[in-house]
């Protein structure tokens, strides 16, 4: 596999949104990508493998914090190094962007996600209950999962 992961752009949007629909159960269309993609301190990072979106990010940094609102890979290109390669190029340019820590949300039931933002340094500071919509209506609870952006997450030393 030779993947590339670069900014995204208004041209990536409905690849971005198709990949967000593959991934959840919330859709997220183009519209609304590219009002969220048009606030301050928004973007986005596509990871392209022979040509084709094999996966996205979208994330803001705002007042010396960043958060990753969504990131997803297509199911044939999983466990392949995509996702932590997203949050990777994601820490680096919120931390170009004055972001000292970087946070996000996950399903509790995610023990795929739990795993890689585990493995990458994230550790759980709070919850929020029946934050998702689950299956057959059942709301399912979210954890907040944050880091310090150290250097090997694009900042100085680690101060956390």
């Amino acid at each position: 596999m030779t993947v590339a992961v670069r900014p995204g752009t208004l041209a990536d949007l409905p690849a971005i949104a198709d990949l967000q629909a593959a991934c959840f159960s919330e859709v997220w269309g183009p519209e609304f990508l590219g009002r969220l993609l048009a606030q301050p301190g928004a973007f986005s990072l596509v990871a392209v493998d022979l040509g084709a979106p094999a996966g996205f990010l979208v994330a803001r940094a705002v007042a010396g914090e960043a958060e990753i609102l969504s990131l997803g890979v297509r199911q044939e290109s999983r466990r392949q190094g995509l996702g932590s390669g997203l949050i990777r190029m994601a820490a680096i340019r919120a931390a170009a962007m004055g972001a000292l820590q970087i946070c996000l949300e996950v399903a509790v039931e995610n023990d795929a996600a739990r795993a890689l933002y585990g493995g990458l340094g994230f550790r759980e500071v709070g919850s929020r209950p029946a934050y998702y919509q689950g299956t057959r209506g059942v709301r399912g609870d979210g954890l907040i999962l944050k880091r310090v952006l150290s250097e090997s997450m694009g900042r100085g030393r680690e101060v956390d």
